[in-house]
């Protein structure tokens, strides 16, 4: 039975493999009497002998090698690597077969030495490798437009830059490293993108050939006298000395010579056989080295790709600097960015990792360090002795570094964000493999620091947007509330000084009213402050001196502060002078210095007034004074400090709301008021403040370019003789009611109307009779501007006074140069209201 039985093994039939071949020496490859070669040819020969396989190998491109593993026509493809396109068709094996990386040659006196002289030029790649595909995607990275010829192999890039055909061709490093000396081409330092190989087939079949392969990789590579190991070993010991450069090979013959010439003079030449024997034994050696570090670099950059691929924003950063210092044995790694143009010439880091563990952030200058050279495009090397060459410079000093390399970080559009730099104590044993690194990785830190960059001026300008539509809607609120306010207040106002008239001086009445009126004007004073929250205030605005205005109120300032608290002042001796309104601006500095003084409490303490002059541009404004409307150019400054409690960053950013407040008994209206007085004159305002630190505000006000005070208005017309008419028009009947009472204690005739229509219909009938117009500016049907237009064409002569809630300002802007006698803000007492009326009796229009 055992005898049959292996007569029945024997006789199986062995299952059939097809294996595609390309040309990729030392890979695999076929020789000119269509053998297959190369380190994965002997791999799968040895998991056939296993496996029971009939290897079978099918020559081709590796684009034909593609096509025929995604139609079936072959089983097997080695050298494969992943692409997410290759995925749709291909299934791969879990191991990684070998990893390679890209290389980039030239011929001879190209004068291509980097990726940037690729610009405009001809390279060569092979068709469908993924090689080319990386090279294109650099090229894309750093905006170059090279012009790109797609060949069948390897040995047609490289021969088509041989002949001139091309100025760089792009192959892998095994195959370029084993062929280069065939060609006479030469290696650039543009190395880039590692990658691993695997052993692929057509998607969902053969998958007991990747299981087998998987297995056979998975034991090789752990055990250094594998099959595996002798197979990678027996074809790239060779490559070495393939590649070996012009100069070795003419020494090699002259050893050869020389051995041949010692046949007959042997002891004479023995000592220099032996010499040269020893330097190309050295010379292998030397070689060995180098691939085992190239494989090194292979191993680190492919563990960095790993670790970073799921990281974003901060982590990323982090990390990259981590593995950075690690892979390159750097004693600090760090990556910086430069500072906003406020700041122009600095650096600050964003991560360190400094002597194996993560370090803290610092910032230093630019001037007189090596990141100055850096950040003007190219990673700049200095390998040993970097302090000799930046004496001056802290930073190279504060962390003993003797070596330096570093990467400018340039985004999409060119701009250097920052720097990506590695430190020595000792010169590393390769600074071009480093500089390589760092080449590589400078990439996809930039396009971290633009996204990062991106996405906070993203949130910022949200922020903005939505604090000036809090502002804007809570100003359209303050002005319709003090407008309504003031309606009601007229009314009141004009009622109690007729009452007032009526009484006799002796009344026991008189003190009520008199006492009425100050509290009516109380509340005029704090519809003035929401009107001024809502930018909306009455400015007379003249060229002011700004140390004239705070020692105009300094005495006002010194009675209404505590003793204990020391008023202090640093006026600049000369300052331009600011289009200001010296009652609103003193109001301003009124709220801040009582604020203040609110803010030390029963403490001694210390508030100090400064002025100062500032010449600024628009980074400055966009840094400091970030979403207020500023021009640059030249400013003067107002600064309030205190040496108080300070505010938490929550009470800093209510504290410009209307009815908010910290004290017992405050209205919240103060701060209000004098940040809509600051937006009426396009003045700035930045906060400084830390909870238990104290308090400074600083005001911004554009210097005017006035150089002399404005003249005094003029005096007011004399009051005219004899009867007086007034046409009365509001649609409010009770300020028609407290104004016609008011009008007429004054000896004055009223016609009163209810809004424009009814106003120009008693000028129609009895236009004669009316010597002037005291007209409210917003009625319904037909409001006071459109009126006043119809009056202007039937009757231009006749003088008009508008009247309303809002301040001048806000209300005459649509009659400057119409002919508007004048105007009368609302509330109004009965003596400006004879002043007003009969200051313009007899005037006519004139240009407001």
């Amino acid at each position: 039975m055992t005898l049959i039985s292996a007569i029945g093994l024997a006789a199986a039939p062995q299952r059939v493999v097809k294996v595609a071949v390309f040309p990729n020496v030392p890979a695999i490859f076929m020789d000119k009497q269509g053998e297959p070669y190369g380190f994965y040819v002997d791999m799968l020969r040895e998991v056939a002998a296993k496996e029971g396989w009939d290897l079978r190998f099918v020559p081709g491109t590796w684009q034909e090698s593609l096509d025929r593993v995604q139609s079936g026509e072959v089983d097997l493809l080695t050298c494969v690597a992943y692409t997410p396109e290759r995925d749709r068709y291909l299934d791969y094996g879990q191991e990684p077969s070998f990893t390679v990386w890209s290389i980039l040659y030239t011929h001879p006196g190209s004068g291509i030495t980097n990726v940037l002289d690729t610009r405009n030029r001809r390279i060569a790649l092979m068709r469908g490798d993924i090689n080319g595909e990386h090279f294109r995607e650099l090229c894309t990275q750093f905006n170059l437009s090279a012009v790109f010829s797609e060949y069948n192999g390897f040995s047609d890039v490289l021969q088509a830059v041989a002949d001139g055909h091309a100025d760089g061709g792009v192959t892998s490093n095994i195959y370029g490293y084993s062929q280069e000396s065939l060609y006479g081409v030469e290696r650039t330092p543009v190395v880039f993108s590692p990658f691993d190989h695997h052993f692929a087939t057509r998607e969902g079949q053969n998958g007991d050939l990747l299981a087998a392969l998987d297995a056979y990789l998975r034991d090789g590579r752990n055990r250094p006298d594998s099959g595996y190991h002798r197979a990678i070993n027996r074809w790239l010991s060779p490559q070495s000395k393939v590649g070996l450069p012009p100069w070795a090979w003419r020494t090699g013959l002259a050893i050869l010579a020389a051995l041949a010439l010692s046949i007959a003079v042997a002891f004479t030449f023995r000592r220099k056989v032996g010499k040269a024997t020893a330097e190309i034994r050295d010379l292998n050696r030397g070689l060995e080295r180098e691939l085992a570090e190239r494989k090194r670099v292979a191993e680190q950059i492919l563990h960095m790709v790993n670790g970073l691929s799921a990281a974003t924003g901060e982590s990323f950063l982090h990390e990259l600097v981590k593995h950075l210092a690690q892979a390159t044995e750097a004693d600090v790694a760090f990556i910086g960015e430069c500072l906003s143009a406020g700041d122009a010439g600095r650096i600050r880091t964003l991560s360190v990792f400094s002597r194996g563990v993560p370090g803290e952030n610092f910032e230093y200058a630019q001037a007189g360090t090596p990141c100055e050279r850096a950040l003007r495009g190219e990673v700049c090397v200095f390998a040993a002795h970097v302090q000799e060459s930046f004496p001056t410079c802290g930073m190279l000093r504060d962390q003993n570094a003797d070596s330096y390399i570093g990467a400018p970080l340039v985004d999409s559009q060119g701009r250097t964000l920052g720097v990506l730099a590695v430190l020595h104590r000792a010169s590393p044993a390769s600074p071009a493999e480093v500089a390589a690194l760092l080449r590589i990785f400078s990439t996809r830190a930039a396009a971290e620091l633009e996204r990062r960059n991106a996405e906070e001026a993203r949130l910022l300008l949200e922020r903005q947007m939505q604090h000036a539509q809090k502002l804007e809607s809570l100003g359209v609120l303050a002005g319709g509330i003090a407008h309504d306010f003031n309606n009601l207040l007229t009314a009141m106002l004009g009622h109690m000084n007729v009452a007032q008239l009526k009484l006799a001086p002796e009344s026991p009445a008189m003190p009520h009213l008199d006492s009425l009126e100050q509290i009516i004007h109380r509340a005029a004073d704090l519809t003035r402050q929401m009107l001024a929250y809502s930018g909306k205030g009455r400015f007379v605005v003249r060229p002011y001196d700004l140390n004239h205005v705070v020692q105009e109120v300094t005495h006002l300032l010194e009675v209404s502060i505590p003793k204990k608290i020391a008023l202090r002042f640093q006026l600049a001796p000369v300052l331009p002078l600011v289009e200001a309104d010296a009652a609103q601006i003193q109001q301003v500095i009124m709220n801040l210095v009582t604020n203040a003084a609110d803010a030390i409490g029963e403490t001694e303490g210390t508030i100090r007034l400064s002025t100062g002059s500032l010449e600024v541009d628009r980074a400055y404004l966009d840094q400091v004074f970030q979403g207020q409307d500023l021009a640059p150019g030249a400013y003067v400054t107002l600064e309030v400090s205190d040496s108080g409690c300070g505010m938490t960053p929550e009470i800093q950013a209510r504290i410009f709301e209307p009815f908010f407040t910290t004290k017992l008994s405050g209205r919240g209206l103060g701060l209000s008021a004098t940040v809509g007085i600051l937006r009426g004159h396009h003045a700035g305002l930045r906060i400084y403040s830390e909870a238990g630190h104290g308090t400074t505000f600083k005001l911004l006000f554009p210097a005017s370019e006035v150089l002399g005070e404005a003249a005094p208005a003029p005096a007011a017309a004399p009051a005219p003789s004899g009867r007086v008419t007034v046409l009365l028009v509001d649609d409010e009947e009770m300020i028609r009611e407290a104004a016609a009472a008011a009008l007429e204690s004054l000896g004055l005739t009223v016609i009163t109307a209810g809004n424009g229509f009814e106003a120009l219909d008693v000028l129609h009938h009895r236009g004669g009779e009316v010597d002037v117009v005291l007209m409210d500016l917003t009625m319904p049907h037909m409001d006071g501007r459109e009126a006043f237009q119809e009056i202007r064409r039937i009757l231009p002569q006749l003088p008009v006074i508008l009247s309303s809630g809002y301040s001048e300002q806000e209300s005459l802007q649509d009659f400057m140069g119409r002919g508007l006698t004048a105007f009368l803000q609302k509330p109004y007492t009965l003596r400006t209201l004879e002043q007003t009326v009969l200051g313009a009796v007899g005037k006519g229009p004139k240009d407001m």
